[in-house]
Formats: structure tokens, sequence, C-alpha cells
């Protein structure tokens, strides 16, 4: 233990108050914000106002984004602070997927974020199975690293592929979370998030496409911190509004991504079944609140979904029937399952 994290331990981290205007804020980065191998600007992103960057390192065995290193490398020379993430596929071994990312962190820059576990596939794993995939990984990054890694997800996912097991709140969380509010319902035995993917369509300077944007709970100095490997105390569960506009990065349909998401379930299992024409969604999800633009987008990922045989039914049901879930989960959901049938990216 440093000093510095000495200090820290026994005078006690301060608390975050919650998250606001002074919330870090920064974005997570794939393949798909690359399309045709176009660039990202990363000083422009960065004199954005966005202070930290998640670059998607490997996925499943045998994959590592191609873009990995010199994103990394660009966002730190742009004065960013840089993490990664591993998109876990569990079909396959545990072991072998951390070993695998834990040879892509080494090509990193330093410092750097903690490792990241990004799990919302279950690929026709059982809860029980599913967590003691997510045991293995994390007892084997960690190992690899000397590092106790992040865990990604969203409430969906967690609480029903999960089980909604509180095993794993131990492990900072990073929740995937589409609405106008930190969520106060965070599942699996957790009472904060460390990160809160806030939405997935921010516009951001510096990028061709749109981007995963996020903040911190906490301040600047409590997220240099946290990448330092001190002991940070977020506090519990936050659930003070801020005002998302303020914090930059334009994001539209906030406030109803954050709305029940059971008529709108309902609509598209409707349209599944052949009970209600495809054009038809785009009123229901208007009805929800949910702009001409943006409803026009989910109704041409439902109708590829459908027509590629990879609309997730059985998923949509489990919503409908438990009617506890967001349109903004069932967003992440549908995106989830396009990706799956793209394969990895």
């Amino acid at each position: 233990m440093t000093a510095l994290a000495l200090v820290a331990a026994l005078l006690g981290a301060p608390k975050a108050a919650a998250f606001s205007i002074s919330s870090p804020q920064g974005v997570d980065v794939a393949s798909w914000q690359h399309p045709g191998g176009a660039a990202i600007n990363w000083r422009e992103v960065s004199a954005s106002g966005h202070r930290f960057a998640f670059v998607k390192a490997t996925e499943g065995i045998g994959y590592v984004n191609p873009f990995f290193v010199a994103d990394s490398k660009q966002a730190q020379n742009a004065g960013m602070l840089i993490g990664s993430y591993h998109m876990a596929r569990p079909n396959s071994s545990a072991t072998a997927q951390a070993a695998e990312y834990a040879a892509a962190l080494a090509t990193q820059p330093q410092p750097s974020l903690p490792p990241v576990l990004d799990i919302e596939y279950a690929e026709n794993l059982g809860p029980a199975q599913l967590s003691a995939w997510v045991r293995e990984f994390v007892t084997e990054i960690e190992r690899l690293t000397g590092r106790k890694p992040i865990i990604y997800t969203y409430r969906y996912f967690w609480q029903e592929n999960m089980a909604n097991t509180s095993e794993f709140s131990d492990y900072p969380l990073w929740l995937a979370a589409y609405e106008n509010r930190p969520p106060s319902d965070i599942p699996g035995g957790w009472n904060h998030m460390t990160f809160w993917q806030r939405a997935d369509n921010g516009v951001v300077p510096g990028m061709v496409t749109v981007s995963d944007v996020n903040l911190f709970n906490g301040s600047e100095q409590q997220l240099n911190d946290f990448s330092a490997g001190i002991d940070v105390n977020l506090g519990e569960v936050l659930t003070a509004g801020i005002d998302l506009d303020a914090i930059g990065g334009r994001v539209a349909e906030l406030e109803a991504l954050g709305n029940n998401n059971r008529e709108l379930v309902g609509a598209i299992l409707a349209v599944a079944a052949g009970a209600l024409a495809i054009g038809a969604l785009v009123a229901v999800a208007q009805s929800q609140g949910i702009d001409l633009g943006p409803a026009t987008e989910l109704v041409d990922r439902v109708r590829g979904l459908i027509a590629s045989g990879d609309l997730p039914v059985p998923d949509l049901q489990t919503m409908l029937q438990t009617g506890e879930y967001t349109i903004g989960d069932l967003l992440i959901l549908l995106e989830n399952a396009q990706h799956f049938a793209e394969q990895i990216g």
C-alpha cells in the first residue's frame, strides 16, 4: 500500500454527494465508432469535456479490437484517463478469455482504469452457470493483473439471467441505464454505481458516429484516486436529478427512456406474432414519448431482427410479464440482440 493509500484508508475517503454537473463524464468506444476506418479526433473529444474513455479491448476468444491500442494512446495523449473492457462470451472458457484480455492490457498505455468485464450475453447458460463463469473470470483477471475488475451490465440481464445474485456486489459496478436521473433500482445487491452509462446515442465532438456516454460517481480527484487503486467511498444509492443537457453531449429521449416499457414490448410482440402491422409500432413508440426519428430507428431495428430470426422473443415475454423494466432496458436488449447477430465489433 502506498503512503497516499494508507492516509486515505486511515482518514476515510470523502463520499460523493451525488452525480452532478461536476461529475466527470466520459465515453466508451469500440470498432463501431470507426465506420469505414474513420478516425476519432480524441483532442476534440477531450476538449468537449470528456475526462475518461473506456476502449473495447477483446471479445470472447480470438478477437482484439484493431483500434484498441491507437485509441488508447491518442485518448491518453489528449489528456484523458483511459480504461478498457472485455466483452464476455460465456459459451467458451472464462480463464482463456481472461488470459487474452490480460495480454491485450499489456499493450495499453499506463496509468489506466481497472479492467472491466462486460457481461450482457447469456448464450443459453442458466444463472448458476453464468455466476460460475463470472466468478472464474474476475478471479483470473485479478490474479493476472493484480487489479480488482469492474463489472459492466444492465438491469434486465443481471436480474433475469444472473438471478439478481449479490455475490459480486463487492466489485465496482458500471451500470447501463438509459434514463434522465441516476437510477435507484440498482440490481445485484450493489448500493451504488461507480460508473453510469446513461445513453448510447450521445453526439460527441470528434466522432463521426454517436457514442455511449457515461458519468463517474464522484469528483475528478476521486476518479484519479480510483484509477490509482486508492479506496474511494462513493456512498449509497443516488437519486438526485441532474441537468444532463448542461453536462454536454446532446442526448435525446432520456426522459421517455425511463418510462415503463410494457406497452411498447407488447406492441413489438404483437408485430412478431403478425397481430399488428409494423408501421403501427411507430405510433406506439411516439405515444410513449419517443420522437419520430428515434421511433423510426426502433422500428427499423425490430424489423431487421424479425427478418433475421433474431428478435429475443423469450426475453420480451419476460419483460412483458414482469412489467418492471424501462424503455431504456428494452433498447439495450434489442441493441445487444442486433450486435450478437452481427457478431463482434
